[in-house]
């Protein structure tokens, strides 16, 4: 079998993996993906990011998901199947970049490492921009490791069109990411032989910038995502600085009260869980020796991925934008012995690990909802099942500060541009203005978490620790809102003086 059939057959099977994995998983705790499922839903009704709706990211990942929508309809399905395709080509790419470097052999277990380990938290396989704009970067990286094998080649200028086109996309998601964009151009140039597919690359950039340029000179956006961009300096940088390979919470806490088995087995795991940290440090070992083309492409690439996650330089920032470095790490181990020996505790910790993912999907329960077929722990079904007989896409609904997935489940209309609010990370002027849209049109129904400060600073450790609470919308609830119900560690409460939805269904 050729490498490219090899390549699909590993795009395909890592596709149906995730799908019968996590494509359709309802996790209750999730928060940052009901910011684009909350947005993309806005967007098929007709609303904009920056200019309707608060926003930080680039529109790419919103674009996606609401072309994912109107053409399956608004389902957790839906809206998990641009990160299934995500994480299927990144690993492809992987595959054949390693094929390359290595053999088919030990690319099949470096592919089958990082699916494993990627996906292995219940929360992995969902909708964020950063698997979004990690896909296409890789993408377009590989295709330019494709047409440096044969850069004269009558077909190089198409694919060198095709990576711009992907870069550029990428961008789109993570802006970022126009690091990685640059820096394979620089690249193209860096090199004699590949200098005349500088301009193609250039040009598939270009059709990429201008396209998405148009649509949001044309709907009125340009204005609102300028101010966005100015916003993330001023707010963004500071409150979610984290450490180089840093885990919520610290590494000690994962380690603490452990016996001296568990904790030998916890530091075992560590070593392959952290690979995302530390490959690229072992990685730079080819340049102890004259590098091909192909490996100055991909560390160029994987460094300048890494360099687009700053402030979040934590671990989960780093598994997004890691394939680069899994492709360039097998050829380094070179003794035998290490290598098999390095092998064989590889395949034993994958396996294991997915093990686990394979029986928890097996034990999950599969329910009918208001947001297509989903499965998941029973807890949190019920807990949706409720929150479903309560709140009807007519009402109008507000939450907070942090939990925006209950937007998408609901359907229900949120009267403010903001579908989450950050103590810590948001400024007054955030609050005042979501404030004002409150007051002007109080909604039905609230659903309110009482966080701890101490919890967004196990979180976001950078938080600005003299606005944890936003105490002026606080009042406000306080005022005029009552408890009706509360499941798991938030609450609904009903505007003063309303119906609940319970009354109102009993009469």
């Amino acid at each position: 079998m050729s490498l490219a059939r090899r390549t699909g057959v590993v795009f395909l099977c890592t596709a149906l993996y995730l799908g019968w994995l996590a494509a359709s998983r309802f996790v209750l705790v999730m928060n940052d993906e009901g910011i684009y499922l909350d947005g993309a839903l806005r967007m098929l009704h007709g609303q904009m990011p920056y200019r309707d709706f608060f926003c930080i990211t680039g529109p790419g990942t919103f674009a996606l998901i609401t072309a994912s929508f109107r053409v399956f309809g608004p389902t957790i399905l839906a809206a998990r199947i641009p990160v299934v395709w995500d994480i299927a080509i990144i690993t492809a790419c992987l595959f054949w970049l390693a094929s390359k470097l290595s053999n088919s052999m030990t690319a099949g277990l470096m592919a089958f490492v990082y699916v494993t380990f990627a996906t292995l938290a219940e929360t992995a396989v969902v909708a964020n921009h950063r698997w979004d704009s990690g896909a296409w970067a890789v993408l377009a990286g590989t295709l330019i490791v494709l047409v440096s094998e044969n850069p004269s080649a009558r077909i190089s200028n198409v694919i060198t069109f095709g990576a711009g086109l992907a870069a550029g996309i990428a961008a789109w998601c993570t802006p970022p990411v126009a690091l990685a964009v640059i820096a394979l151009g620089a690249c193209l140039l860096l090199y004699r032989s590949l200098r005349s597919l500088f301009g193609p690359y250039a040009g598939g950039v270009a059709v990429a910038f201008a396209a998405g340029a148009i649509w949001i000179v044309r709907t009125g956006t340009l204005r609102a995502m300028l101010d966005s961009l100015l916003w993330s300096p001023s707010n963004y940088l500071a409150a979610n600085r984290t450490w180089y390979g840093s885990v919520t919470g610290g590494y000690a806490n994962l380690l603490q009260g452990a016996s001296l088995v568990n904790l030998v087995n916890t530091i075992l795991l560590l070593v392959f869980f952290t690979l995302p940290a530390t490959l690229p440090f072992f990685s730079l070992l080819w340049l102890r020796k004259r590098p091909p083309m192909s490996v100055i492409i991909l560390l160029t690439l994987g460094f300048t991925l890494i360099l687009s996650t700053y402030p979040r330089w934590d671990l989960n920032h780093l598994t997004w934008v890691s394939a680069p470095f899994y492709a360039l790490a097998p050829p380094l181990v070179t003794p035998a012995w290490l290598r098999k020996t390095v092998t064989v505790m590889t395949l034993v910790a994958a396996g294991a690990c997915t093990m686990v993912s394979v029986q928890r999907r097996a034990h999950e329960t599969t329910r009918a909802t208001e947001v297509g077929v989903v499965h998941g722990q029973p807890a949190d079904l019920d807990v949706l099942a409720s929150v479903n007989a309560r709140v009807k896409p007519a009402d109008t609904l507000f939450v907070f500060p942090y939990r925006p997935l209950l937007y998408f489940v609901t359907g229900a209309k949120n009267p403010t541009r903001y579908s989450f609010l950050q103590p810590g990370m948001f400024s007054d002027k955030d609050e005042s203005d979501a404030l004002s849209q409150l007051r002007a049109h109080p909604p039905q129904l609230v659903f309110y978490s009482d966080i701890p400060p101490e919890t967004y600073l196990r979180i976001w450790p950078g938080s600005d620790r003299r606005h944890l609470r936003m105490a002026h919308i606080e009042n406000f609830l306080r005022e005029n809102y009552q408890e009706e119900e509360k499941w798991a560690d938030f609450q609904l409460l009903t505007l003063t003086g309303a119906r609940s939805p319970v009354q109102t269904a009993s009469h």
